[in-house]
């Protein structure tokens, strides 16, 4: 096992280019044992690397573990970077990578946060505030959409008491999420009263949330799509309208991210520290963050390892 204390937002980036770079760029990290395990409060990023059954499972990144339709595309191209290997996205994070490898769950797991505030489904002030959308069908024929910011897991630990607390007035019969903002959203829930059954979907990961809401939602069906959005349009019936993914676009964000300069968070670090100094403030620094340990392949090795990727996408 091993850490670094930078990597969590680079990692894709850093794994993308295949097995053999990815394991010098592993093995370039500190090596520690079990005690260096982090918990889903302190693990921002995280990759299980399995040589014998060739599987890949990991999380992190910025943009990607943000924007679902970007990231389905990022592993795509990566499993033409990777032939022959099983490429998965732990969607619970440092939970999926601990039961992976045999790690009690327990250990990396903090619990839900139950500091809950006002959960009436109310829009946000700005419609382009709006990050979440949930469904909730009351009946038969009566189905309203609510678009939301915060996600998904502020509005279900309140559980099933969070029926009571919506005010229909804020529902719509029909949304389009071009009309409210340009950033797909990282989340939905669709509440089905009727059938007692709750359903969502989340682009970051949330560890453990199916069984921490298990109780919270007692008595009702509990289903986690993980990434799969598309399962909240066939719940609302088609009244829900997604924003349209253009996969030329896609790749030509994920060329720039992919092929752009890394920076050192060392630089930023030593200039903080300048400045607290010259303030005269004493600063105490984690040995772990003073470690950026990169492997930079040459940006014209890059550049043929992924337009080898685009031209074979759909193969």
């Amino acid at each position: 096992m091993y850490y670094s204390h930078w990597c969590a937002n680079t990692l894709p980036a850093d794994l993308f280019w295949g097995e053999s770079y990815a394991l010098k760029f592993i093995e370039m990290q500190t090596k520690v044992d079990e005690s260096g395990w982090l918990d889903d409060v302190w693990a921002e990023g995280g990759a299980v690397l399995d040589l014998d059954h060739k599987k890949l499972l990991f999380y992190g990144g910025e943009d990607i573990l943000y924007d679902i339709p970007l990231r389905n595309v990022f592993l795509k191209l990566m499993r033409k970077t990777w032939y022959g290997w099983d490429i998965q996205w732990a969607y619970e994070g440092i939970a999926d990578l601990a039961a992976y490898v045999g790690y009690p769950k327990e250990k990396v797991l903090t619990g839900f946060d139950d500091d809950l505030n006002d959960a009436s489904l109310a829009p946000p002030e700005e419609r382009d505030w709006v990050d979440t959308v949930a469904s909730v069908k009351f009946s038969q024929d009566d189905l309203l959409l609510f678009p939301l910011y915060g996600g998904i897991d502020v509005y279900l630990t309140y559980g099933s008491d969070l029926i009571d607390q919506i005010d229909k007035s804020y529902g719509y019969k029909t949304i389009s999420l071009d009309d409210w903002s340009a950033d797909f959203p990282v989340g939905g829930f669709h509440i089905d009263i009727p059938a007692r059954r709750l359903e969502f979907w989340h682009a970051n990961d949330i560890p453990n949330i199916s069984n921490g809401l298990q109780s919270k939602w007692s008595g009702w069906e509990v289903i986690d799509h993980y990434s799969n959005y598309e399962a909240q349009y066939r719940s609302a019936k088609g009244l829900l309208q997604f924003l349209n993914v253009n996969q030329e676009q896609l790749l030509e964000a994920l060329k720039a991210s992919l092929l752009k300069e890394s920076s050192n968070p060392l630089d930023a670090l030593a200039y903080f520290v300048k400045k607290e100094a010259d303030a005269g403030r004493k600063v105490e620094i984690n040995p772990y963050a003073l470690r950026n340990d990169r492997f930079e392949l040459p940006k014209n090795v890059r550049e043929e390892i992924l337009e080898y990727a685009i031209e074979n996408l759909e193969s």
